[in-house]
């Protein structure tokens, strides 16, 4: 969250012009990106293709995850119109009994109208009792037909709800069907270029030249993307990133096997944050209240976010398996903002996460508590 400060000009920014700056900067930093994609060290064929095929993972699970959520919906509501069928049934059944009482009594009575029976009292009392009876009756009789009439058209309007929701879901596990196949389909592309990766990497002897390369272009993209949230509004009223260190959660739950200063590889690179083996598919959830300012993929680290939390904070996660939020979105605190994956070239799943203090690189583990047990 964000320190509590006097309200500014730029803090009572109009929200349209707040969000037209957003869009101005996702698009500079886009191209910026791109630039440094030309720029900074040449991808190989297999990167651009892990690249478009990793946005192809992410969104065919986006799709999956939205039509599992559509036919959930669509069961609960069959389970429902199915509860209302049964108890429109014993209604029927109930003013079907009703009905046939009334029609035995009508027979006992027999067929005499009102003014021979009339006619036979001499007493007056008793001829008022007769009518009110006569009229009580007939009134009862009617509304009980009227009642089931109602409950006859209910129970065909229900039925036909039923069949129309029946089809939905015929639709849906057919669609659900063919983004799966698409999906192991894709899945199975990735792994052949992972492998052609690898080969290609280890036989030209590069992997620590390309370790510095991908460093050293995400530190480009944090000093742009550190230089353009500078300039936009912030919450006047929250509390600040700074005052909770040591009390914010890790956004996974794992085993950390890289530390931050740890050495990498074989060279003098050091890790700059931590890696978090966790299983694949698992939630990753946001640090503390922020903004997202970049959600994307990017050489070396796959499907990344990263989260401005105001005053020079934030928080970045890599290697996701789908990215759930957008650049310019608010999160908060313990809200799912992505899979755990293992994007970017990682042989195994996890989550490299980092804490930005003013651009520079801070021990998460300062920061941040290990969650106790995984996600449900």
């Amino acid at each position: 969250m964000f320190t509590m400060v006097p309200a500014t000009a730029d803090q009572k920014m109009d929200p349209a012009e707040l969000e037209k700056k957003l869009q101005e900067l996702e698009s500079e930093i886009s191209k910026f990106k791109d630039m440094l994609d030309r720029t900074h060290g040449e991808k190989s064929n297999l990167e651009s293709n892990l690249e478009s095929n990793e946005k192809s993972i992410n969104e065919l699970l986006k799709k999956i995850q939205t039509i599992e959520s559509d036919l959930s919906r669509g069961e609960d509501k069959i389970g429902r119109l199915l509860d209302k069928q049964k108890e429109l049934q014993r209604a029927k059944s109930e003013q079907q009994q009703y009905i046939a009482n009334q029609i035995r009594a009508a027979y006992k009575i027999g067929d005499q109208e009102y003014l021979k029976i009339l006619l036979n009292q001499e007493d007056p009392n008793q001829i008022s009792r007769m009518l009110t009876y006569y009229d009580y009756f007939n009134r009862a009789r009617a509304e009980q037909i009227e009642a089931y009439s109602k409950t006859i058209m209910q129970l065909q309007n229900v039925a036909g709800l039923i069949d129309e929701e029946n089809q939905i879901l015929v639709k849906n596990r057919s669609r659900l069907q063919r983004q799966r196949s698409g999906l192991l389909s894709v899945q199975k592309e990735k792994r052949k270029i992972l492998i052609a990766l690898t080969k290609e990497i280890s036989t030209t002897g590069k992997e620590i030249e390309k370790l510095v390369a991908d460093r050293q272009q995400l530190e480009l993209l944090i000093q742009r993307i550190q230089d353009g949230v500078a300039n936009l509004s912030t919450p006047a009223v929250a509390v600040p990133f700074e005052s909770l260190k040591g009390q914010l959660l890790l956004p996974v739950a794992g085993k950390i096997t890289h530390r931050f200063g740890n050495r990498r590889n074989a060279g003098k690179l050091r890790w700059t944050g931590v890696f978090i083996n966790a299983p694949e598919g698992d939630p990753v959830y946001a640090v503390h209240y922020g903004r997202v300012v970049f959600s994307d993929w990017l050489r070396g680290f796959g499907l990344i976010m990263i989260i401005s939390h105001g005053e020079g904070y934030m928080s970045l996660y890599g290697h996701n398996q789908v990215l759930y939020r957008v650049t310019g979105d608010w999160v908060t605190a313990g809200e799912t903002i992505a899979t755990v994956g293992n994007s970017g070239g990682q042989k195994n799943p996890g989550l490299y996460f980092e804490i930005r203090v003013a651009g520079k690189t801070a021990d998460p583990q300062s920061w941040c508590m290990a969650r106790s047990k995984r996600a449900a």
